[in-house]
């Protein structure tokens, strides 16, 4: 379908647009400081009533998402994938021709922007940013997926009765380069599956549930499979460019940490934070975090490691350029000037 810009702005002295249009507006004006110089796009996807797991390539111009025809309720959302491509005055929003998928990560994108590599129910599929039919990579029940730093490497769970298993999966050789099978002994409903590369590629954090009441933050060391024990308790972790971020865990209180080269164990970022996941867009720069509660959203630039609240959306993803994406129900409002980049 061929989907045409509009920018809430228009007409905004006489009347104020519906839903996310308003919201948008307001937006605009509370990251921007007003209209000078602040450009507002929004994209309706039609026949979709929820857009998820949001992946901009980091190319640019290209973006990945999952979209239902039912609304978000509950822990369990199932969907189909969507391209959305970006220019200056206009949009194609096409389905991508592949299996759907219940509780999809978000895809990933090799670090030149090339091909993503994508979840379904049936296994893991790669595309390539030329738009040409996907092709099946992996068969095989999976959760959660990172790429490597080098683009050559994916990382996933395979799932199994009584265990799961973090696998290392080779791109070029097409086959599973080293395996960590972690038994299976939480005692509740699993929500989240994330792993995280280190900034130097040679080792994997991940939550695992090998404990009956938390879930603990591990590292796997790539070269020698080594499991090193990072946090007691963990309920997101992320990588950026030069750190792995972590949402630890203790009681009722949530901190932010990271764990850098330069540094021996993890450092404190933010205490009494009070997000509940993390996650990386097109940028490694900015990471996104959510209340899944509220749904407020704050993008934390890793630069200065400083936090930044957006407002209250369905979910949210920096572009290259540092634009926002900002997801409310079927609407994808894109934001210019949201981060203030620097080159």
């Amino acid at each position: 379908m061929r989907i045409t810009y509009t920018s809430p702005f228009r007409g905004a002295r006489t009347t104020a647009s519906k839903g996310v249009g308003l919201v948008v507006l307001w937006l605009c004006f509370m990251l921007a400081g007003g209209l000078r110089g602040q450009q507002c796009k929004k994209v309706h996807v039609s026949k979709v009533r929820s857009i998820f797991a949001i992946a901009p390539s980091p190319a640019g111009g290209d973006v990945l998402f999952y979209g239902s025809p039912s609304e978000m309720e509950g822990e369990i959302v199932t969907g189909n994938l969507f391209r959305l491509r970006l220019n200056e005055t206009e949009s194609d929003v096409v389905g991508v021709k592949s299996p759907g998928a219940s509780n999809p990560p978000a895809p990933v994108w090799k670090p030149e922007g090339s091909v993503a590599y994508f979840e379904t129910d049936r296994g893991i599929y790669q595309v390539s940013s030329a738009g040409t039919s996907p092709e099946l990579l992996w068969k095989g029940s999976s959760e959660g997926m990172a790429i490597s730093p080098d683009g050559f490497f994916v990382a996933f769970w395979r799932i199994e009765k009584g265990a799961d298993t973090l696998v290392l999966y080779d791109l070029m050789k097409k086959s599973e380069a080293r395996t960590w099978r972690i038994p299976d002994r939480f005692e509740s409903d699993k929500t989240g599956w994330d792993i995280a590369f280190a900034p130097d590629g040679h080792g994997l954090y991940a939550r695992t549930y090998d404990e009956a009441g938390n879930t603990p933050l591990k590292r796997f060391d790539i070269t020698d499979g080594k499991i090193t024990m990072v946090s007691a308790s963990c309920s997101a972790v992320a990588e950026s460019k030069d750190a792995v971020y972590f949402i630890a865990v203790s009681g009722a209180a949530n901190s932010l940490r990271k764990i850098a080269p330069s540094t021996r164990g993890s450092i404190l970022v933010a205490k009494d934070f009070h997000y509940d996941s993390l996650s990386k867009g097109g940028n490694p720069r900015w990471l996104t975090a959510q209340d899944n509660r509220t749904k407020e959203i704050v993008i934390l630039d890793t630069k200065a490691d400083t936090i930044r609240s957006i407002g209250k959306y369905d979910s949210a993803a920096v572009l290259p350029d540092g634009k926002l994406l900002l997801v409310s129900g079927s609407e994808i409002a894109v934001v210019d000037r949201s981060c203030n980049p620097t080159p």
